[in-house]
């Protein structure tokens, strides 16, 4: 497969979540909230959510890229087992997402007793959605 569009397309494709990122910054400012130095826990978890939720739009695009380069090389012919590859990707996706899921509530519970829980909780979803993202890219060559 040639190299430079599927480089292409992963740059474009990750720039999505750098534009709703950009997004939610200027909405945190019209807020009066500076996610690079809270005041407060509140301001502290509405910007833990948004880091949360832009780890978890890069990971969205980046499953469909691995899923659609499956799709891709079955047509082609150039993959003879990329078919079978994609439905064990999505049964390993929704496996990861049960594991993410009890994972962090596990963390939030541990947290439970002081104001740290939601972060916490959202620090946990972060991390474990910029790991899989980071797994996907390696294993499928993104």
């Amino acid at each position: 497969m040639n190299t430079l569009p599927r480089l292409l397309t992963a740059m474009a494709m990750a720039c999505l979540p750098l534009a709703a990122a950009n997004a939610q910054n200027l909405e945190r400012a019209a807020e009066g909230i500076d996610c690079a130095n809270v005041t407060s826990t509140m301001e502290s978890d509405l910007c833990a959510s948004d880091r949360a939720s832009d780890a978890d739009a890069l990971l969205n695009t980046t499953y469909k890229q691995a899923r659609r380069q499956l799709q891709q090389q079955a047509a082609d012919g150039s993959c003879t087992h990329c078919g079978a590859a994609e439905q064990q990707l999505i049964e390993a996706q929704r496996a990861w997402i049960q594991l993410r899921d009890k994972d962090c509530d596990a963390v939030y519970a541990f947290n439970a007793d002081g104001t740290s829980r939601n972060g916490a909780k959202m620090h946990c979803l972060t991390t474990h959605a910029q790991d899989r993202s980071r797994q996907l890219r390696d294993f499928y060559e993104l």
